[in-house]
């Protein structure tokens, strides 16, 4: 996981869940939704539960699926008008420690290649130590659950506002390089 601060923490300890699956039910109180309000610039956060379901994956890892329900307050973009945003997100993610089951720590050279398919799940996320932040990874899926673009009901945007999409496209032709400007440079570096 990325060392960024997330508004919320809720430490999972791996060492405990044994070959069980724990299932979890979080109910934020107040307080809790209240920092997470203010760090995602919402209104309000009335409601946010989350279940859990926590399994072992492969031989020391430990791979978390997660549904999040909360409702939130957001602010419309155009009036500046309370807007209620529904979020209802869906995520499965595994962990792996840092350290692997022979105490040997893992390098970059261990995850340097790194094999994407769309179809299939993302790559591990690492943690250090024995507990994994599940709050950092609801603070994410709730994140990515919120309107960007919040709008009361009824608003649209007005026409003189929106992009002309001639304009962007004579925009992204003058900024796109010439192939010819690009070997002009690497004759220049011989």
């Amino acid at each position: 996981m990325a060392d960024t601060d997330y508004p919320w923490a809720y430490q999972f300890d791996a060492t405990r869940l044994g070959n069980k699956t724990k299932h979890l039910k979080l109910s934020l109180n107040e307080s809790e939704r209240a920092q997470i309000a203010k760090a995602y610039d919402l209104l309000e956060l009335p409601e946010l539960d989350v279940d859990l379901e926590v399994r072992p994956w492969r031989r020391d890892g430990l791979a978390v699926r997660g549904h999040i329900r909360a409702k939130a307050i957001q602010q419309c973009v155009v009036t500046l008008e309370p807007v209620d945003c529904m979020v209802d997100e869906e995520f499965d993610r595994t962990f792996l420690p840092e350290q692997d089951s022979r105490g040997r720590r893992r390098t970059d050279d261990d995850t340097l290649e790194v094999d994407l398919d769309i179809d299939e799940s993302d790559p591990p996320d690492y943690f250090d130590g024995p507990q994994v932040d599940l709050g950092a990874v609801i603070c994410e899926h709730f994140a990515l659950g919120l309107d960007p673009f919040p709008r009361a009901e009824g608003v649209e945007m007005d026409e003189k506002y929106a992009p002309d999409p001639e304009e962007e496209l004579k925009q992204d032709e003058e900024q796109k390089p010439s192939p010819f400007a690009a070997l002009e440079a690497l004759k220049g570096k011989k």
